[in-house]
């Protein structure tokens, strides 16, 4: 993976941020966006601008693509108009020209509209709000000045304008009709009043300061992402410290009630495990004590109870914790036999040896102890927990390698 990949893969939000990032690092020339809506005369003033009628000119929608055109050392672009469909190809290109290539934005708005509607104002003062943190100048540009009814109306529409912005951002009036009539009839009055040479003193002032704008907006950049890492990878470790604990605390848990219960069943068995001197349930009788109910019987079926007891509470806290069926690899398709109390307990005990080897030394205990904790882990529950403490392991590292390519990138950068 690239340093791009690998920040792209943590950041994805951060997509344009990282994608200008890789063109400041590239340096390459200088490009000037055209930003505004269809036919309020971007391309028109682009022709004018570069000196070359490179950009199509019509009365209809005409740019469909981003348009570029390179001149004196410096890239122009004409990108589709604002009002793009969204999610379409038009509307990609004119974001790629927008936020990705540009280094300079001149936001274009016709006299004959009047104030600047809400998706105007919308991207403009986003764009004055990139201009500060990045340095990328924005210069606004009133195209179509001689379609103003007269002087005093361009003052007003130009004052009503500047009520909106309510900043201080300066406007320039501009005509590129009367600034090519100005150029065929060799009258530096038309060229005067077009606004043209005002617009070219600052769009030529906004180029001479590129380079120390980028060198701002790279450090801004390396600074933004760098901070986003910093926050994501406390978010995640965070949320995997809970995970952690939260596994944890149910492990032990499990460990708890498992002993608690296993502690318990060897003093609830106490009685019926001591020996007595001649003890019934060791006789298994003859074959003419099938159908009697001797002694022995009734012993060992006293045993079998309290067992069954026992068995009772220790299967309430397997099942509390999830550890009730055998793992599939284990099962034989017995339903009734695939379970964890089956396999660690076995169907039945008759004798009081068989409950002093199970519950009446620790040794015992701690055996059966060990057998129910080896099908803990291996339970559904426990599974997806140490998948998502796996999974969310791997988000941490994929922070701490976008961090680390990030200062490497930052360090090859400078």
């Amino acid at each position: 993976m690239t340093n791009k990949e690998y920040l792209l893969a943590a950041l994805p939000q951060q997509c344009d941020h990282i994608n200008r990032l890789v063109l400041l690092i590239n340096d390459g020339l200088p490009t000037i966006t055209v930003v505004g809506k269809y036919n309020h005369g971007k391309s028109s003033l682009l022709n004018a601008l570069t000196g070359k009628a490179a950009f199509s000119v019509a009365d209809k929608r005409e740019t469909r693509s981003l348009q570029k055109t390179e001149t004196q050392g410096v890239i122009w672009l004409d990108a589709p108009g604002l009002d793009a469909d969204i999610q379409s190809i038009d509307d990609e290109y004119a974001h790629q020209a927008t936020w990705l290539e540009s280094d300079i934005r001149l936001f274009v708005h016709a006299v004959r509209e009047g104030e600047l509607d809400a998706a105007e104002l919308k991207l403009l003062q986003a764009l004055l709000v990139d201009e500060k943190n990045s340095h990328r100048a924005v210069i606004f540009v009133l195209s179509q000045a001689d379609q103003a009814a007269s002087d005093d109306a361009l003052a007003t529409i130009l004052e009503n304008i500047k009520g909106q912005l309510n900043n201080g951002l300066a406007i320039i009036a501009v005509s590129t009709v009367r600034y090519q009539r100005g150029l065929e009839r060799e009258q530096p009055l038309f060229i005067e009043k077009s606004g043209m040479p005002e617009l070219q003193q600052a769009v030529n002032k906004a180029i001479a300061q590129v380079p120390a704008a980028r060198k701002h907006e790279q450090s801004y950049l390396f600074e933004l992402l760098t901070a986003q890492l910093e926050q994501l990878h406390n978010q995640r470790k965070s949320k995997l410290q809970s995970l952690e604990f939260l596994a944890q605390a149910q492990e032990r848990a499990f460990d708890e009630d498992l002993h608690q219960v296993l502690e318990q069943a060897n003093c609830d068995l106490q009685d019926i495990m001591q020996e007595p001197e001649s003890d019934p349930a060791l006789d298994p009788g003859t074959i003419g004590d099938v159908y009697k109910v001797t002694a022995g019987k009734i012993e060992r079926s006293k045993i079998q109870n309290a067992y069954s007891r026992a068995c009772i509470h220790i299967r309430s806290v397997l099942t509390r914790h999830g550890v009730v069926a055998l793992p599939q690899a284990q099962q034989t398709g017995a339903k009734g036999l695939d379970t964890v109390m089956v396999a660690v307990l076995g169907v039945s005990v008759k004798y009081r040896a068989d409950l002093r080897r199970l519950f009446g030394n620790a040794k015992g205990r701690a055996r059966l102890f060990a057998d129910f904790k080896s099908y803990y882990v291996q339970s559904q529950d426990y599974l997806y927990r140490q998948q998502a403490i796996t999974a969310q392991k791997e988000q941490v590292q994929e922070v701490v390698r976008a961090s680390k390519e990030l200062k490497q990138w930052q360090k090859l950068a400078k």
